[in-house]
């Protein structure tokens, strides 16, 4: 088929039209920049159409091979980070300083596609044609499926969810794929129901793989989170990562497809967990089935079910696996059947006045055993029991690393209502209070367990929770001797500051005359108040006796040779 004739949207016939009629793409409608140019070729087989989808590990293209005449899906490496593109130069160039970057992610890409060629023969994964490197850089081109994604499925449905039935058909494929990529080394790392595709076979497709770098906080990659399908582990918090990371959103989006919403995001629940199961669904999913998605949706990954064939026994109601964790809480099984062991023989039969009389003993023993008013208690009943030897019993003691939650921290910046809510089912918490000026009001100073450190289930951990700034009264010492007004300030908690101003001759010298912050205000205790006090008066120098008379005899002597006023009148 001439390539003018294909929609780069879907790879059907345009029949001339300019907008598709199958995908509504139009054939001007241009490739955004740094993406592949549409209608370029790979490998001189696959011809690129419109980009899909794109995270900051690579692009996704709907694609054509050129020789079997069938829509591809090709994926490329291109992390945006590490690399730029010309329109008109379809290869990568390395940004200068990242060359040592792109070539072990590019190496991961290469080796994480090349052993998902070898699991073709899994009916939930989509099929991978080939790989061609080029440009450079890699390309991984997939079969390409008709489907729609279960986020759409579910809410074009009519309830917006399924029964576990269905779901059941659906999810336990995806399960077995699932348990065979963690088996070569394989996290998905961004399990949801757009990565999860229903072909028109009604079987779903597990998608949208990527390098772990691409999902976690703390990498070079620009992480790309789920909420509500993404484990805490992933966001940066002090776990590690691993397969049960993809068993907590695999779990989630069997919650969201029994349920018919999403589930509270892994941030939210580590501060207040409310998942629950409704009481609208709970009463038609079936226990084990609730219990197997509490265990896979457990917020911390040593209380989670680790691995997808345990998942996949919790979900069949295996015997031994019907227990939940959830919330401290768990469902007892059914009592089993117990197997006669020994051949059956006819026992003799009792005449009716043998169980008479037997029925009416048992009534009498029962009277006489409720007149004792409780007398014969549990203990009465089993005194006479040995008791049972301490290595009769095992006990497993579960273990945890204690984590940093001081305030400042990288992984921690939580208040200590928020810890005690997502951590008093695992320690035994006690509270001291401190002010602080650094760290602010109900944030942890201190903890008594170094983080880092294992310990079991139940220990005593104590938090020193700060206060706050503490705020102290500014003592009036106006007028006071500057010794007094120090020592007074400084009892209140205060640094004391001096500073002398002039004295006009009239004040007292070293007294107080103003006070900064003012006297009758809070202030933070340990802050510097500045007090302002008058300096030593100018000196006066006396008048000497010999100047007085001096002084007095010119004044003498001139008075005596002033003309008299009424001379001046009379023109004498």
């Amino acid at each position: 088929m001439n390539i003018d004739d294909l929609c780069m949207g879907c790879m059907n016939e345009l029949f001339g039209e300019e907008k598709c009629p199958n995908c509504g793409f139009y054939a001007n409608t241009p490739q955004i920049s740094p993406y592949l140019p549409l209608k370029s070729h790979i490998g001189d087989r696959y011809i690129i159409g419109k980009m899909i989808s794109a995270n900051s590990e690579g692009a996704t293209y709907m694609g054509y091979d050129s020789v079997r005449n069938s829509p591809v899906t090709v994926r490329e490496f291109l992390p945006e980070q590490f690399v730029t593109r010309t329109i008109d130069d379809p290869n990568l160039s390395v940004i200068e300083g990242c060359e040592e970057l792109f070539q072990k992610y590019l190496g991961k890409f290469l080796d994480m596609w090349r052993k998902l060629a070898r699991l073709r023969g899994l009916s939930a994964l989509v099929p991978v044609v080939d790989i061609i490197e080029s440009n450079n850089t890699a390309y991984v081109i997939s079969e390409h499926i008709e489907s729609i994604t279960l986020r759409e499925f579910l809410l074009k449905s009519q309830t917006g969810y399924l029964n576990w039935s269905k779901a059941k058909v659906l999810f336990m494929p995806v399960l077995s794929a699932l348990s065979s990529i963690h088996g070569v080394g394989i996290i998905h790392g961004g399990i949801n129901p757009d990565s999860l595709l229903i072909g028109r076979d009604g079987k779903l497709h597990l998608t949208g793989f990527s390098i772990n770098e691409a999902h976690l906080e703390n990498s070079d990659l620009t992480p790309e989170f789920f909420d509500g399908y993404t484990p805490l582990e992933q966001y940066g918090y002090n776990y590690n990562f691993g397969t049960w990371s993809d068993i907590y959103a695999f779990s989630a989006v069997i919650y969201r497809s029994l349920v018919g919403t999403v589930p509270q995001d892994a941030v939210s629940r580590s501060v207040n967990d409310q998942l629950i199961i409704p009481a609208r669904y709970a009463e038609i999913i079936p226990i084990y089935v609730i219990n197997a998605l509490m265990n896979g949706m457990q917020i911390e990954p040593d209380d989670r079910t680790l691995d997808a064939e345990t998942l996949r026994e919790e979900l069949s109601a295996t015997p031994g696996n019907v227990v939940s964790s959830f919330s401290g809480s768990s469902v007892p099984p059914k009592p089993a059947q117990l197997e006669k062991t020994q051949p059956s023989v006819p026992e003799p039969q009792e005449s009716s006045t043998a169980k008479t009389v037997l029925i009416t003993f048992l009534i009498i023993l029962i009277t006489g055993l409720l007149a004792f008013g409780g007398y014969l208690t549990y203990e009465h009943f089993f005194a006479d029991k040995p008791e049972q030897e301490p290595n009769d019993i095992v006990q497993e003691v579960k273990t945890f690393v204690v984590e940093d939650f001081r305030y400042g921290t990288a992984s921690q910046n939580l208040t200590y209502n928020q810890i005690l809510n997502s951590q008093q089912k695992r320690f035994k918490i006690t509270v001291t209070e401190e002010y602080s000026s650094t760290v602010p009001e109900n944030y942890i100073i201190e903890q008594s367990i170094a983080p880092g450190q294992e310990v079991a289930y139940g220990t005593e951990l104590i938090l020193t929770v700060s206060k706050g700034k503490e705020y102290v009264r500014v003592p009036d010492v106006m007028d006071y001797n500057v010794d007094r007004a120090k020592t007074t300030l400084e009892e209140a908690g205060f640094v004391v500051s001096v500073i002398e101003d002039a004295n006009d001759g009239t004040h007292e010298e070293n007294s107080v005359c103003q006070i900064t912050p003012n006297a009758g205000e809070n202030a933070e205790k340990g802050s510097t108040v500045c007090i302002h006090v008058y300096g030593q008066p100018p000196e006066t120098e006396p008048e000497s006796e010999s100047e007085t008379e001096s002084e007095t005899s010119f004044l003498g002597g001139l008075v005596g040779r002033l003309p008299d006023i009424s001379d001046i009148l009379s023109g004498g």
